[in-house]
């Protein structure tokens, strides 16, 4: 019995750390790129309005988060509704550094359909038991609307020709910017994409939960921000993952 006392209080004391780590309540935590990150402190407001706003700060920094709504969904950054965003800032020793998911030109890192076409093929398929599709093709596209060039996508075209879904983009192309229209090419070259995003400045927040009733908001965020202050001290990009924020309080819109 004894043999097995030391193992057993580390067990507990590791499923303490985890538990410690997944379950503050609240809490607010990430990889800010790729090194553990998590907020002395975390409150939301949502507006008038609707709009949510959610605040987390360490000492020397805030990572601020805003949407367009507080109810559970999805919303996409870096996109051209300014209503959906993220900022971080920090200042320590007198070095200031902002970044910020905003429209930015660059390589494609998501879109949209706006229009699926007639007579397209699919460049994917399911195989039986598997989650993933392989794609054994794509299609070009061309500028309808803005600039850019270069892009590619893998899409999924259903029994009557039209462009139901995008797999994959296949070759990120340079020079778009959000809100670019694109044709894809091959069918009857009627179906037209929208860029969401860039690679440089892109993202999304997950809301899982408004709680109306206790005033608090739960989800999930990742996001790519663009250095938005030209700081030399920090790179191009700033990289969050993971991101989790668990029943963040939510205090009078201010």
């Amino acid at each position: 019995m004894k043999r097995f006392l030391p193992l057993f209080i580390i067990a507990i004391a590791f499923s303490s750390c985890q538990e410690d780590v997944k379950f503050n309540n609240p809490g607010f935590q990430g990889q800010k790129d790729d090194v553990f990150w998590r907020a002395n402190d975390a409150r939301a407001y949502v507006s008038e309005t609707g709009k949510l706003r959610i605040e987390a700060y360490t000492q020397y920094e805030i990572i601020t988060m805003n949407t367009a709504s507080a109810n559970a969904g999805t919303y996409i950054f870096g996109t051209t509704n300014v209503n959906n965003s993220a900022t971080y800032t920090s200042n320590f020793n007198d070095v200031a550094l902002a970044y910020a998911t905003m429209p930015i030109s660059g390589p494609v890192y998501s879109v949209a359909i706006i229009s699926g076409g007639t007579g397209y093929v699919s460049d994917c398929n399911l195989p039986a038991g598997q989650t993933t599709y392989t794609c054994t093709s794509s299609h070009e596209t061309t500028s309808a609307v803005g600039g850019g060039s270069g892009l590619k996508v893998a899409v999924i075209a259903n029994s009557s020709g039209a462009v139901s879904s995008v797999i994959r983009v296949t070759s990120r192309g340079t020079g778009y910017a959000p809100g670019d229209i694109v044709t894809v090419a091959q069918g009857d070259v009627n179906c037209r994409l929208r860029i969401l995003n860039t690679q440089n400045s892109n993202g999304e927040i997950k809301i899982t939960e408004y709680d109306q009733a206790n005033f608090t908001v739960s989800g999930t965020f990742k996001f790519n921000a663009a250095n938005s202050n030209d700081s030399p001290f920090g790179g191009p990009i700033l990289n969050f993952q993971y991101g989790e924020f668990y029943k963040v309080p939510i205090y009078p819109s201010i």
